[in-house]
C-alpha cells in the first residue's frame, strides 16, 4: 500500500512539475536513465515506462548542474534502464544470480523475495529503489523446500534479496 501510495506521489509531482512549466520557478535541469536531456523528451515518455522518479534539490544539485539546478533536478529512470542497473547489482552480489541470468537471457522467470514476501506488484519499482548500500544479500532458492516455501512453481527461479 505505501508503494502505491509512493507511486501516486510520484505521478502528482510530475504531473506538478508540468504544471510549473511556465512558472519562474519550474526545473530546469531533467536527467533520464543518467543522461541529462531537454524538458520536451520528458514530455514523450508515458508513466507506463517509468521505474522511478526523483526530485533532487540541494548543494551537490547546484554543484553539478549550476545555477540552472537552484530548484532541483528531476530524475527519470526507465524501467529496462532500472533492469540493467539492478541486474548488475544481483550479478556483482551473487554468483549463482550472474549465472542464472546468463543461463535464462533474461529475469523474467524470477520471482523476488524481499522481507520474506513475494513480489508481485511493482516489481522493476521496488527493485529500482533499493540502494546498493543497502543491499546486504542476494540469494537464488535452489531446493525444492524453498521453492514450496514461497509458493513458487517449480519453472520460477526464486531470488531472495536481503536489505539493511
Amino acid at each position: 500500500m505505501k508503494l502505491l501510495a509512493g507511486i501516486c506521489c510520484l505521478l502528482l509531482a510530475a504531473a506538478a512539475v508540468k504544471a510549473q512549466d511556465t512558472a519562474a520557478d519550474a526545473i530546469q535541469v531533467f536527467v533520464v536513465d543518467s543522461v541529462e536531456v531537454d524538458r520536451s523528451m520528458v514530455r514523450n515518455i508515458t508513466p507506463d515506462q517509468i521505474a522511478m522518479i526523483t526530485v533532487a534539490r540541494g548543494r551537490k544539485t547546484v554543484e553539478q548542474y549550476g545555477d540552472r539546478a537552484v530548484n532541483g533536478v528531476f530524475y527519470i529512470e526507465t524501467i529496462p534502464f532500472a533492469h540493467q542497473r539492478y541486474n548488475r547489482l544481483f550479478s556483482s552480489l551473487s554468483p549463482g544470480y550472474a549465472a542464472a541470468l546468463q543461463q535464462y537471457g533474461s529475469d523474467s522467470s524470477f520471482r523476488y523475495i524481499m522481507a520474506d514476501s513475494v513480489l508481485t506488484r511493482n516489481v522493476v519499482s521496488q527493485l529500482a529503489a533499493l540502494e546498493p548500500r543497502d543491499v546486504t544479500a542476494v540469494q537464488m532458492l535452489t531446493t525444492k523446500a524453498d521453492k514450496k516455501q514461497y509458493g513458487l512453481k517449480e519453472q520460477e527461479i526464486g531470488v531472495v534479496v536481503k536489505t539493511k
